[in-house]
């Protein structure tokens, strides 16, 4: 693991430990994985490290963006309450039909409904200004990335938060070329080169935190160079 815990994106690559080879059959039975019978779909990375990172931060606000069946949502506010974090989970998405009745019945989670592509519309500055701090922001929407970084930089990310892009590791889209939804792949492999650029633009804000990212090998997970601390706000 590097011995510079906060770094630059300028101080890393887009590569990862694991070969190319091994993100198919790590990804292919990701509609089996489940948290309390509801569809979760986090790598086994991801499931290792996202519970030390929020006993770290130990976040009052978690914004989750994309919901699907809710399992991730449950998860999140189920390792609030096993941690002993008094904290609240809001999750997004487009089409909450889709939840599970699990999901739709949890009152930890408060879940709206909207589109990302129209960020400032379902999570507006006045929701966000009365959010407590610190936040955990979780983007998996494969969609408007650069729009919705820069609505929570300017709406709301203070000096300690933490936003986490998903989903950022080209080898996992390269590998799944042949899925039906090209559109998705597409928008997929591009989030490194989107997220990589805005961060050049963001250096001395925003560090990738080699702990948590490098923790089983080098962007060993789905998401690369993208687990991010807010570290100066100007």
């Amino acid at each position: 693991m590097n011995n510079q815990r906060f770094m630059k994106i300028s101080e890393r690559e887009d590569k990862c430990d694991l070969p190319k080879s091994t993100w198919r059959p790590l990804t292919e039975n990701a509609y089996l994985q489940t948290w309390k019978g509801v569809l979760l779909e986090k790598d086994p990375m991801q499931i290792a490290s996202y519970p030390m990172l929020i006993d770290e931060l130990k976040p009052k606000t978690i914004i989750e963006l994309g919901a699907l069946k809710g399992g991730s949502a449950i998860w999140l506010a189920d390792n609030l309450e096993l941690l002993g974090i008094e904290g609240q989970v809001y999750c997004i998405d487009n089409d909450l039909s889709q939840l599970d009745e699990k999901a739709k019945a949890d009152s930890r989670i408060h879940f709206l409904e909207g589109d990302c592509r129209e960020i400032s519309t379902v999570l507006p500055t006045e929701l966000l200004d009365n959010l407590p701090h610190p936040w955990l922001v979780i983007e998996d929407v494969h969609d408007n990335i650069v729009g919705i970084l820069e609505h929570f930089h300017h709406n709301g990310l203070e000096t300690g938060d933490y936003i986490i892009i998903e989903d950022t590791n080209k080898f996992m889209w390269e590998v799944w070329d042949d899925w039906e939804d090209q559109e998705l792949i597409k928008r997929g492999y591009q989030k490194m080169n989107n997220l990589r650029q805005w961060l050049m633009s963001h250096q001395e804000e925003y560090m990738i935190d080699s702990y948590y990212q490098d923790m089983y090998g080098y962007n060993a997970s789905k998401n690369w160079n993208s687990i991010l601390k807010k570290v100066f706000t100007f």
